[in-house]
């Protein structure tokens, strides 16, 4: 003969339970998020956009390395007197015609590489209504650099003492934005410059070839 515990909740009283929090879950999910919530949600994305700019430079810097390299080989090549003398007039011509387009290919990767390391300044002025207007919530500039040494040291302060955390929350957003900018502009900058590293590479392995082709010949 079966006998209910008094310990176990009833069926019933499980499954509403299960209700309450799948409803919970459901309204957490929804709701906007509140400030110090936004804070830490901006700072982890401008985390984010800082690690991506140390990757785009990384990238350049691995870029600029292999280019060394090819360089390297073909200073060799070029300063061997013995080699071109080998070659007959129309393989000097050819190797003369390489040199030149693996110079444009050279000044290209080196432009680029300039474009990609280079200072940016991204720093938006947003259209924002008075402060009257909008609760309160409109940047007070006080971590842009050139926001921070348009104060005193005084004036940099006190800004600091008044600044809300809606205020504080704006600027990050700008901050972001602003690095956002910059990412996709190093973005661009980079695939151009691979694109230019790529072609250096094939044009540099058909140089060799050919030279070898003719030298052999």
């Amino acid at each position: 003969m079966d006998h209910d515990d008094p310990g176990r909740p009833a069926a019933d009283d499980v499954g509403e339970k299960v209700r309450k929090k799948e409803l919970r879950r459901q309204l957490e999910a929804a709701r906007p998020l509140d400030s110090w919530e936004r804070y830490r949600a901006l700072n982890d994305a401008t985390d984010e956009a800082y690690d991506l700019l140390d990757i785009s430079n990384r990238e350049a810097r691995f870029a600029l390395i292999v280019m060394g390299g090819l360089n390297a080989l073909l200073f060799v090549v070029a300063t061997r007197s013995d080699l071109p003398s080998q070659l007959s007039p129309v393989g000097r011509t050819l190797f003369a015609v390489a040199i030149a387009l693996y110079a444009l290919l050279a000044a290209y990767f080196l432009f680029q590489a300039i474009e990609l390391l280079r200072p940016r300044r991204f720093h938006p002025h947003p259209h924002l209504p008075p402060v009257s207007d909008n609760d309160g919530e409109a940047p007070l500039g006080i971590r842009y650099y050139e926001d921070v040494v348009a104060r005193d040291v005084d004036g940099h302060l006190q800004a600091w003492r008044e600044v809300r955390i809606g205020q504080l929350n704006a600027e990050l957003a700008i901050q972001l934005h602003s690095l956002c900018l910059t990412n996709k502009a190093k973005h661009v900058a980079l695939r151009r410059l691979y694109d230019g590293l790529r072609a250096i590479t094939l044009l540099v392995s058909l140089a060799a070839a050919l030279f070898a082709y003719l030298v052999w010949v």
